[in-house]
């Protein structure tokens, strides 16, 4: 082998390339960001549109139908779904993958544009945004202190936000429990009677009498002026001075009917941090920025903003996203370093000398340096996918490298000089290694094309793992034979010795010399066990065949899920009260809950935030627990123990579920199932009673659907014959309602020229004169002749009620259901949930998975796909490798043999089949042919070299036991730390070592008896056939010969 014969001779050349890789990679290393996720776009389009004070059905009709029918004409469209709220529509559009995002935009854009005349004339702009995976907050801070709210809101809205926003790497900041600074007019509606005043009249007069407007300018010979009329209010107080009206030639001014204050917003959210308020701000980064960066540049940020607060407030980290992501990644890392440790030491056992063990264990730091090149290429992070391919890899790493120090070794051992040892064994084995290389990459490849959301995570994975092996592939062919030619020593070999035992023995190598002899007396007895196999061959692949059966008849067994149950140290929990409770009410029954989650040892910390969404009825506690190695409860047990201490306060619904790591708003709940229909009554009655059904089930928790039920309401109708009568019009009557009951109409600014800033200015009736429907028909409208009318003449008040929320899916009314699982597989929960519906939906109502159920769904399908094309392409790779058609079969029976081991420790230990499972199996079938190609490359060689196929098979699995036995104990002990880890992601990470442990333990066994067997099986096969042929051919020629005819080519 060129490469090989070229680094002996050259030792320097062969060491400068491949120090080229390390020195690539470790300029890289320090380049490369830590996430916890690859980075995936999302093909997610959302168009909001606001229309202020309309109701859903309003707001359903005129604006969200007509949006949703533009853009389902465009190209590439997969789900349409839509909510219509009080004043807002927000239509979401779900693209293929495949569809590229910015142009899926632009004609989101375009199709929006059409339609903008249909569409109601007064509505803000519809805003159109593709949705950002980094739209969630990395981390969450809280500004307390001895200070008023008004205080803390004013100095985050107007100090701290812009400190934050100008970090390098933030792109947002979100703020709650606010209640900034707000002139508030207060009107008394009997005064203003009395004056022979109207609400329109105090608006009309505060926005001619309190403006700035330019003058123009003057000019003379030497200078220029601009005129400027100042015509705001100074101070607050002095809006109590405007004159409204004239009454006989008396001014009326505001204080007369009213008076202004220097106030604060309406309170519509509140926020605490373990009880005590505060405000709260959310900093999310910039898309594609790294996580871990940013929040490091916040925290840098954040110990120079606590010198310079004002006395009395403290700036501090209530929950931080960085701190799971930082964890994970170090617990990977440990597993990667002990891992590699574990593998080395299994070397060792095996060689017993510690020169040809560093030979070997040196393509495990190269590789990985190495890889970090590409990792820094490609784009890629340190993140779950790339550092669990490392740890994944080492095993593989070390493989090559094994073989070929253990082939050279032998030779050296028998006798052969180092140096021309390296050269030969490394010619000798070179087909066989490539041949596994080749065959893993060809493995590992679709998986780093599969389509659809899986696809993208797994690609950085697959691509990591498929480099790193093609780096210590190179190790193994230049450096490992170079320094086995330099380092490695001629063994002197006693006479008459064959088994090229040592002069003499020291005591320090009496541990060896044992080892030794039993594993003389290990490959006799596999001798014995290798000829019984050879004498029953149709036995052997029968009893094969039905382990297989046997393995996939297990997972009938085996639970099925997206991903496991993790444990992140945090998790949310939702809470709501009825629809009708005010701000303080709902407060008072959400704090309870609060003091009963602080009160847990095992929490950290409690954020509280009420208002979310803009319901007033809601809130969520955002929970950090301390570290996972201090508490005996893992995360899913506390979320248990919440659910049923909460579960006894009346009115309260509780949801506990994990953190969203991706934004996009969507639940952290792994079911989601949206029931359709054209009737949204059926649909209401039908996703009821699934609800009721579906919660009796054992495992299924926290269950609720997005019907929301309207609040009381109060619809007012206006005669329009009455108001014609009376001079008045509808528009006014809305206004007059709008301006003193809601206090929502922006009337004017307030300038305050010492902070330099412009706030709201608001006008609203006295609290006492607006707290019973009568009082609507009390206030006062001026008719177009100037008199004042009273609304109890023309309009009529009813008391109603509707649906709070309308949701679509696909241009149907659509409803969602969602629930947690407590100790049940999603696929199990599924099952169920899927015997429910089918016997209460109609033929035409149509139920859909949505988040991890269908996203599940669709990984397995495009896993399993991925695995039979790599089966495929690894025959091609084999076949063309062997140049053969029959004994790459031979080899591919071993990746089934190994399932029953992969799919029983799975059962034994208690996990699930998962997308991570799924990968350890695609590993795993990867890592079984190794053992199968060195068996059946050697049985080649022996026969080439004049061996009959028994004794070249004979021959061949004892010599080609220990590599494949040092191959496989390196790989399970690489896998040790990954499989029984304890910290943090460990959750998710052990199915995979699991799976990959067990089906490499059975598949050793399996493949050393069943492969020969087989190969002996299918060799007299292809004999047959061989013969067969020839026997025809020479028949043909026979019969030509006698009729004179040519033989047929």
């Amino acid at each position: 082998m060129w490469l090989a014969d070229t680094s002996v001779k050259r030792p320097v050349f062969a060491t400068m390339a491949i120090m080229a890789l390390v020195v690539l990679g470790a300029v890289s290393y320090p380049e490369i960001g830590v996430d916890l996720f690859p980075r995936v776009d999302f093909p997610i389009v959302t168009i909001t549109t606001h229309l202020n004070g309309a109701s859903p059905e309003v707001i359903d009709v005129d604006i969200t139908d007509k949006i949703e029918g533009a853009v389902n004409t465009i190209n590439g469209v997969k789900t349409i779904t839509s909510s219509s709220t009080k004043g807002d529509s927000r239509v979401t559009v779900e693209f293929i993958l495949e569809r590229d995002i910015d142009l899926a935009v632009q004609d989101v854009r375009e199709k929006v544009a059409l339609i903008r005349n249909k569409l109601p004339q007064d509505i803000d702009e519809p805003r159109i945004a593709k949705v950002d995976p980094d739209a969630t907050a990395v981390m969450w801070l809280n500004l307390a202190g001895q200070k008023t709210v008004r205080e803390l809101s004013t100095y985050v809205d107007e100090v701290l936000k812009e400190k934050l926003q100008r970090i390098n790497g933030v792109g947002d900041v979100q703020l709650y429990g606010l209640q900034l600074r707000q002139v508030r007019v207060w009107l008394d509606s009997g005064k203003l009677h009395a004056y022979g005043l109207s609400a329109s009249d105090v608006m009309g007069a505060l926005q001619r009498q309190n403006v700035e407007l330019p003058g123009g300018r003057i000019e003379s010979l030497s200078k220029e002026y601009t005129i400027k009329v100042k015509g705001e209010f100074l101070h607050v107080p002095d809006f109590n001075d405007l004159v409204i009206a004239y009454d006989k030639g008396a001014p009326i001014r505001l204080r007369d009917v009213g008076k202004a204050e220097d106030g604060m917003e309406e309170r519509r959210s509140i926020a605490r941090f373990n009880g005590i308020p505060a405000v709260t701000m959310g900093v999310q980064k910039q898309s594609g920025t790294n996580t871990v960066a940013v929040v490091n540049a916040v925290k840098a940020e954040i110990v120079k903003i606590n010198k310079t607060l004002p006395p009395g407030m403290n700036l501090n980290i209530a929950i931080d996203q960085s701190t799971f992501i930082r964890r994970s990644i170090a617990e990977v890392q440990k597993h990667l370093i002990l891992g590699s440790f574990f593998a080395i030491l299994a070397v060792f056992i095996f060689l017993r000398n510690v020169r040809t063990t560093l030979i070997s264990a040196v393509a495990l730091p190269i590789s990985i340096i190495a890889t970090f090149a590409l990792i820094r290429v490609f784009g890629f992070t340190f993140n779950n996918m790339t550092m669990l391919a490392l740890t994944l890899s080492v095993g593989l790493l070390i493989d090559d490298a094994i073989i070929v120090i253990e082939n050279i070794y032998r030779h050296v051992e028998e006798g052969m000089a180092p140096r021309e040892a390296a050269t030969f064994a490394t010619t000798e084995i070179g087909l066989a290694v490539m041949a596994t290389t080749f065959a893993i990459v060809a493995i590992f490849l679709p998986v780093a094309f599969m389509k659809g959301m899986i696809g993208r995570f797994f690609l950085q994975f697959a691509l990591t793992v498929v480099f790193s092996i093609l780096v210590s592939l190179l190790v193994s062919f230049t450096l490992t034979p170079m320094l086995a030619s330099i380092f490695l020593k001629r063994v002197v070999v006693k006479r008459g010795n064959p088994a090229g035992a040592p002069v003499s023995v020291k005591p320090w190598q009496w541990p060896a010399v044992w080892f030794e002899r039993g594993y003389k007396k290990i490959e006799g007895g596999y001798r014995r066990v290798l000829a019984f196999s050879l004498n029953h061959r149709v036995i052997m692949l029968v009893g094969a065949l039905a382990l297989f059966a046997g393995s996939l008849y297990i997972t009938k067994y085996l639970g099925k899920e997206f991903v496991p149950p993790e444990d992140q140290g945090q998790f949310i929990v939702r809470l709501e009260a009825p629809i009708d409770y005010s701000v303080e009410k709902a407060d008072d029954l959400f704090r309870p809950a609060e003091e009963i989650l602080r009160k847990m040892p095992e929490v950290r910390a409690v954020l509280y935030r009420l208002g979310i969404g803009g319901s007033i009825n809601r809130a969520i506690m955002m929970t950090s627990l301390i570290p996972k190695s201090e508490r005996k409860k893992t995360q899913m047990d506390l979320k248990k123990e919440i659910r049923e201490k909460l579960r006894r306060f009346p009115g309260l619904k509780v949801s506990a579920e994990d953190f969203s790591m991706i934004g996009g708003g969507q639940r952290q709940v792994p079911i989601q199932y949206s029931v359709r229909g054209l009737d949204l009554s059926a649909v209401q009655a039908y996703t009821k009673q699934i609800a009721a059904e579906f919660s009796k089930l054992p495992g299924i928790v926290d269950v609720d659907t997005s019907l929301e039920m309207g609040k009381p309401e109060l619809k007012v109708y206006i005669d329009r014959d009455k108001a014609a009568d009376l001079g008045v019009d509808v528009a006014t009557v809305a206004e007059a309602i709008n301006l003193l009951m809601s206090g929502e109409t922006e009337v004017t600014k307030y300038k305050d020229e010492t902070r330099g800033k412009r706030y709201d200015l608001r006008i609203r009736l006295n609290p006492e004169e607006r707290r019973d429907p009568d009082d609507l028909g009390k206030l006062y409208v001026r008719s177009r002749d100037g008199r004042l009318v009273e609304l109890r003449n023309l309009v009529r008040v009813q008391e109603g009620g509707g649906p709070s929320v309308i949701n679509r899916e696909d241009r149907q009314r659509a409803i969602t259901l969602f629930a947690s699982l407590e100790g049940v597989p999603l696929g199990e929960a599924m099952e169920g949930l899927n015997g429910i519906a089918a016997k209460i939906l109609p033929p035409d109502y149509l139920p859909k998975y949505r988040g991890q159920a269908d996203t599940m769904a669709e990984s397995f399908g495009y896993l399993l796909f991925a695995i039979a094309l790599g089966i495929i392409m690894a025959y091609m790779v084999l076949a063309a490798q062997f140049e053969c058609f029959v004994h790459p079969f031979t080899v591919l029976l071993a990746m089934p043999l190994s399932f029953i081991g992969a799919f029983g420790a799975l059962l034994l230990t208690g996990n699930t089949i998962s997308i991570f499972s799924f990968i350890g199996l695609i590993l795993l079938m990867g890592l079984v042919k190794k053992n199968a190609i060195l068996l059946v490359d050697y049985t080649n060689v022996l026969r080439g070299r004049g061996l009959s196929r028994r004794e070249a098979i004979l021959g061949a699995g004892p010599v080609r036991l220990r590599p494949i036995l040092m191959t496989t104990f390196a790989m399970v002990f690489g896998m040790l730390p990954v499989a029984f880890g304890m910290g943090e992601g460990a959750e998710t990470r052990a199915p995979m070592g699991i799976a990959v442990i067990g089906g490499l333990l059975t598949s050793l066994f399996l493949t050393l008896v069943v492969v020969p067997a087989a190969y002996d099986l299918f060799d007299d096969f292809q004999g047959f056939f061989t013969r067969r042929k020839k026997k025809d051919n020479e028949a043909e020629s026979t019969t030509a010969s006698l009729t004179g005819e040519a033989p047929p080519r």
